[in-house]
Parts: C-alpha cells; sequence; structure tokens
C-alpha cells in the first residue's frame, strides 16, 4: 500500500498501511472510520461523507493533517 492509507475490499476486508503507527491517534481514528462507512457505501457519494461526517465531524481536519505529516 504505497499510495493509500487504508482500503476495503467488496468482501468486507479492510486493511492499513503500516506507516499509519507514526500518525497521531486521531489520524488513524479517521482512516478506519473511512474505511468501515465503504462497508455502506462503496464509492464516495455524498451519502458516503455524510455517514462519514455523522461519524467524525471533524474528520477533514485530521485527513488534512495525516497528510500534511506523513505525504
Amino acid at each position: 500500500m504505497k499510495f493509500r492509507w487504508g482500503s476495503c475490499s467488496t468482501s468486507g476486508r479492510i486493511l492499513l498501511n503500516p506507516e499509519l503507527i507514526k500518525a497521531p491517534k486521531a489520524c488513524i481514528e479517521y482512516v478506519i472510520i473511512h474505511e468501515l462507512c465503504h462497508l455502506v457505501h462503496r464509492d464516495h457519494t455524498k451519502a458516503f461523507f455524510n455517514l462519514q461526517t455523522r461519524e467524525m465531524p471533524d474528520w477533514e481536519k485530521w485527513k488534512e493533517k495525516l497528510e500534511l505529516l506523513l505525504a
């Protein structure tokens, strides 16, 4: 997983990039929530982002921090 923080297969298997261990806990939580939301919505639709926002209202802050720290 050179270019992804996580992935969710069609069978529901979630994989996380080992580099996440270097990130703050909230960034890791963001990636896990993002992938769990894919269990409900396969694509990045409005419904997907609505669910992600409901589960982690400040997800954009942690996504940005993750990208700045580990990109």
